[in-house]
């Protein structure tokens, strides 16, 4: 009996150690069952190049143009006769020399925006916000814009506040423009966008790789908050080269769907602005100018005044060119008669003028016969002289 006690007890006893033994099992399995998961979720994980293929995938899907997709139409800001300018959804770019008028042009853009018409501008939109960063005059030549801009369009300060943001940044670091440009488009919300000084938000303007990425920061922006973006740029300083400067300059020339000149007459006031290039249609020249009150005035008819004046000019230039040039030929003719004392046959005389003047029979010979109509000299019996006494003789 207590053998059999024993035993029992014993079998007892040993019962929890294989329960134990069981339960550490199951944690094992159930370890390893996690650890395979890991593993075959990392497995099945796209590998970067893999995510970089999708990537660009998506990127092609997202950017065609299909036969049946809709874009939105082109809306432009302003329109000079009927010819728009300044697409939303695209950067502008307007140059000039320096002191060549790029800022008074755009105040004249400016306020057709806010009051509907300006001379030639009119305004495309409805009560736009206009956001303004001026980079390179002082806050006193900033604030003459929003006086220069109430004249012309003849409103009062409420509305120009509620609907222009300018800014003058000259003393602003140029690492912190583009940031202040996007924090203002994002809280602007403006419609049209003008730099006035675009080449600060560069370090250099000769730099190809910055002037790519900020000319891509500006489309994304453009297309973004669906506004245009105006940026004004200086031309080289050759007078004959109107190329906006740098890398910067070459970029933004490729990139613009418009680019509109501002030149100043020489010796005049005037200035004019013209669209040397354009992705869509052409903008008709117009043309402004200061009067001897300060205030911004059309000059359309008297730039064509002036360009009547300058062509008439010319044409009394050329004339009186062409008269001195008959004269000394004249004048040589008469010398040659003089040396073969006073008359030649007409045939010799001829000759030697075609070799004097390097020109060929029948030009000489017209020449002849013009002086002879005219006077200078006399003709008989084929033969070329300087008075018409001597024909007495013959």
């Amino acid at each position: 009996m207590s053998e059999s006690v024993n035993v029992t007890e014993s079998q007892d006893k040993s019962l929890p150690n294989v329960q134990q033994t069981e339960g550490l099992s199951g944690q094992v399995n159930s370890q390893a069952t996690t650890v395979d998961n890991i593993i075959g979720e990392a497995v099945n994980q796209p590998t970067a190049e893999e995510q970089e293929q999708e990537e660009l995938m998506q990127i092609l899907q997202q950017t065609r143009i299909r036969s049946d997709t809709e874009v939105p139409p082109q809306e432009y800001a302003l329109e000079v006769e009927g010819k728009g300018i300044f697409a939303i959804r695209d950067i502008h770019a307007v140059k000039a020399k320096q002191k060549a008028g790029k800022t008074t042009a755009i105040k004249v853009f400016i306020a057709a925006l806010l009051c509907g018409l300006i001379f030639k501008v009119k305004s495309l939109l409805k009560q736009p916000r206009i956001l303004f960063f001026d980079t390179e005059q002082s806050a006193t030549d900033t604030k003459q814009i929003l006086l220069d801009v109430a004249r012309l369009a003849d409103i009062g300060t409420d509305i120009i506040d509620s609907q222009l943001s300018l800014h003058t940044l000259r003393r602003v670091d140029q690492g912190q423009l583009l940031p202040l440009l996007k924090k203002g488009v994002e809280t602007t919300q403006p419609k049209v966008v003008f730099l006035d000084g675009v080449v600060e938000f560069v370090a250099s303007f000769n730099d190809e790789t910055e002037s790519k990425q900020l000319i891509k920061e500006l489309l994304k922006l453009s297309e973004t908050y669906n506004c245009a973006i105006v940026c004004v740029l200086h031309t080289n300083k050759a007078d004959e080269d109107h190329n906006m400067r740098g890398h910067l300059g070459t970029m933004l020339a490729q990139k613009s769907s418009t680019v509109l000149e501002c030149k100043k007459d020489a010796g005049s006031k005037i200035i004019t602005v013209s669209c040397s290039e354009a992705r869509h249609q052409d903008m008709p020249e117009w043309s402004i100018m200061y009067d001897d009150e300060g205030r911004i005035v059309d000059a359309d008819e008297m730039r064509r005044q002036l360009l009547e004046q300058r062509k008439a000019e010319q044409q009394q230039k050329r004339q009186e060119a062409i008269d001195k040039e008959k004269q000394q030929k004249l004048e040589q003719c008469l010398r040659v008669l003089r040396d073969k004392g006073g008359i030649l046959p007409r045939k010799q005389l001829t000759e030697i003028l075609m070799k004097v003047f390097d020109r060929q029979r029948p030009t000489v010979a017209s020449y002849i016969s013009e002086w002879v109509k005219g006077g200078h000299v006399f003709e008989a019996d084929g033969s070329i002289m300087l008075s018409q006494d001597m024909t007495l003789s013959l």
